[in-house]
């Protein structure tokens, strides 16, 4: 795959070829130095993968095999785990260096406080809350807040050690590095981990970063995580074999949904690890098929699944570097069928067999190949642009006189009426446009949110807490409402974060339509001027409330309706509740709805504006460029033959 990295290095030369030729013809200057732009850009390419998945579903696993080593050691919790990034190696960070960065005091204290809360406690600073841990009890942990008290231990025990380098970044080598990702009183305090790391993956280019699972309790880890289902340029999820989709995974999944119908490209490959757990082809291919069932109820239509053993794979690149231990060979000759004495299979085919091979063939090809396509097209059209350009300056200085004379006459009006055909284009119907589409797209969040309700209870008002065994039922209740709320909250703001994506996705398109406008407009009086196309712009996600505007005391009429769990569970308890809460709740979420409207509609309408006041600006300037141009060659202020060089040489770039 290094021919294609070459190929990127490779259009960049041409760019900066090209743009060397025209740096000084009149008129092409600004032309110029945007091709050298993109030159640079293309040669400090990275492709950046995100890893998500459910906590242990293999992700280390899997990782580790798409780096050919054992490289990622198992991280023990997600509540503890940091981000872990594996970059290419670089002259200030040599291969093996690792740079940790560490949550600030502030950060941490945010982080425990949040996790306090969710057993009803609360306290003014990092020590009080620590110390409030004795009041909880340990014998009734609901399921959900486990974590949150595996989180709380983890501070507790590794505060010490960690408070001086609080807010700082350390540089350690690969021994320590497994130290904090290993152990949970380290790895809680790390906000990410840079690992610079030579391998056959990172060689290409391609940063992957390993996240902290679909479960982590980190709420700053949701904001990232989309931040990378946006950006990153292919996203992999990967789930375990026999294990049924979490809560956690299927709210992950579902904002995966929101994102995948939002992109142009399908960048989502779905990994089912440990495949070779299964005892037939028909029982794998009912795991797949489940799997997709699972996926669509998500929103994620036709995916891209991949049965794999990430074991497999990576005992197969061990046994290919010759790292394979006297116990590895032993579990590579079990997972290939091979019995003691007899000649071990190649590497490539136990890479074949494990079902790596053809997601890697997959992965790479759209990562890499598609991916280096789109960029290396995108340069040769810049190229084009300028072929083209210095083909009609030549054309016009060929003319005679007299056709040059009334040829120039005509190109000043044509200036003038392009300039205005710029300057007069209204952008009103498109400002209404963004404004009706922020609408509707509100609306049906409201729509969504109660639509899921009964799950939402469902999960939260559910058997293993409400459970008669001598713990405190009215404390179980309260911690009951304390998780559909902080679940309509979540789900709540990931709607709002899928709605920034399809409104940033809606500005790129009305920029879009405005620049087609102005190249039909523009063309009507300079038929060779073609403009730059539309670079679509990014925005930074707002951060949206975590709690939804209701005092908890306004809700409590409707716990008085619990009498106990035969009522509850076996009669109409549950529903009265049930339904007594969605009535209580439609106010509060629509405030949170018009609350994240308004902060919407002010931060897409100052993008809009800026997107539109850029482009005339920019349209306006490749007019004036272009006359420039234009009045050189008619003036006879350009050197025909040197011209007609230039346009042979940047030709050339094109071949």
């Amino acid at each position: 795959m290094n021919q294609l990295r070459e190929k990127l290095f490779a259009a960049a030369e041409r760019l900066r070829r090209a743009s060397h030729e025209i740096a000084a013809v009149p008129g092409m200057q600004a032309q110029a130095e945007a091709m050298r732009e993109r030159a640079d850009r293309l040669t400090a390419n990275r492709f950046t993968v995100a890893l998500f998945g459910a906590f242990s579903a293999g992700k280390s696993s899997f990782a580790n095999a798409l780096m050919g080593d054992l490289v990622l050691p198992v991280s023990p919790n997600p509540t503890t785990a940091a981000i872990n990034k594996i970059m290419p190696p670089t002259d200030r960070h040599p291969h093996g260096t690792v740079r940790v960065v560490l949550k600030s005091r502030e950060a941490v204290e945010q982080d425990v406080l949040r996790s306090l809360a969710v057993f009803g406690l609360s306290a003014d600073g990092l020590e009080q809350a620590l110390a409030e841990l004795d009041k909880i009890d340990v014998a009734h942990i609901p399921p959900t807040a486990k974590p949150h008290f595996t989180f709380l231990k983890a501070v507790t025990k590794g505060l010490g050690d960690m408070a001086p380098h609080l807010g700082g970044e350390l540089t350690v080598d690969m021994q320590a590095f497994k130290g904090f990702v290993a152990k949970e009183e380290k790895a809680c305090f790390a906000e990410y981990i840079e690992l610079f790391y030579a391998c056959p993956l990172t060689e290409q280019g391609i940063v992957l970063v390993d996240t902290p699972g679909a479960d982590s309790i980190n709420a700053r880890h949701t904001g990232v995580a989309f931040e990378y289902m946006k950006n990153a340029d292919a996203v992999l999820f990967v789930t375990y074999y026999n294990h049924a989709f979490s809560q956690a995974d299927r709210e992950f999944l579902l904002q995966m949904g929101r994102v995948k119908d939002t992109l142009e490209m399908d960048k989502m490959f779905f990994i089912v690890n440990a495949a070779d757990l299964a005892s037939s082809r028909e029982e794998l291919d009912g795991v797949v098929a489940h799997v997709e069932k699972n996926l669509l109820a998500c929103g994620i239509r036709h995916p891209r699944i991949y049965p794999v053993s990430s074991q497999t794979a990576l005992l197969a690149r061990m046994h290919e570097a010759g790292k394979l231990t006297a116990s590895a060979e032993k579990v590579y000759r079990q997972r290939t069928g091979t019995a003691e004495g007899e000649p071990l299979p190649s590497a490539e085919q136990a890479f074949q067999l494990s079902g790596m091979a053809g997601f890697e063939r997959d992965f790479l090809r759209f990562t890499l190949e598609e991916l280096t396509t789109i960029a290396v097209n995108a340069a040769m059209g810049e190229i084009r642009r300028a072929h083209d350009t210095l083909a009609e300056f030549i054309r016009m200085a060929q003319a005679d006189e007299s056709e040059r004379l009334a040829r120039r006459q005509a190109a000043e009006e044509a200036k003038r009426a392009a300039l205005a055909a710029v300057a007069e284009l209204s952008t009103a119907s498109a400002e209404r446009d963004l404004a009706k589409e922020r609408e509707e797209l509100l609306y049906y969040v409201k729509q969504r949110l109660f639509f899921r309700f009964n799950e939402l209870f469902n999960a939260a008002f559910n058997p293993a807490v409400l459970k008669e065994d001598g713990r405190n039922m009215k404390q179980a209740l309260q911690g009951c409402l304390a998780d559909l709320l902080r679940s309509i909250s979540y789900d709540l703001a990931q709607e709002m974060r899928a709605t920034t994506l399809r409104l940033e996705k809606f500005v790129n398109k009305l920029g879009a339509s405005l620049v087609e406008q102005w190249q039909r407009d523009v063309q009507r009086h300079a038929a060779g001027l073609t403009l730059a196309p539309y670079q679509p712009r990014q925005t930074e996600t707002l951060p949206f409330a975590e709690e939804l505007p209701v005092e908890a005391s306004a809700l409590q009429p409707a716990l008085s309706l619990f009498k106990n769990t035969k009522d509850f569970f076996e009669q109409d308890g549950k529903a009265k509740l049930r339904d007594q809460l969605e009535k209580l709740l439609q106010e509060p979420v629509a405030a949170y709805v018009a609350a994240g409207s308004e902060q919407l509609g002010e931060q897409f309408s100052a993008l809009f504006a800026a997107v539109a006041a850029d482009e005339r600006n920019r349209a306006a300037e490749q007019v004036e460029s272009y006359f420039t141009g234009v009045f050189a060659a008619l003036d006879m202020n350009l050197d025909l033959d040197e011209l007609a060089g230039k346009l042979q040489r940047v030709a050339a770039e094109l071949a």
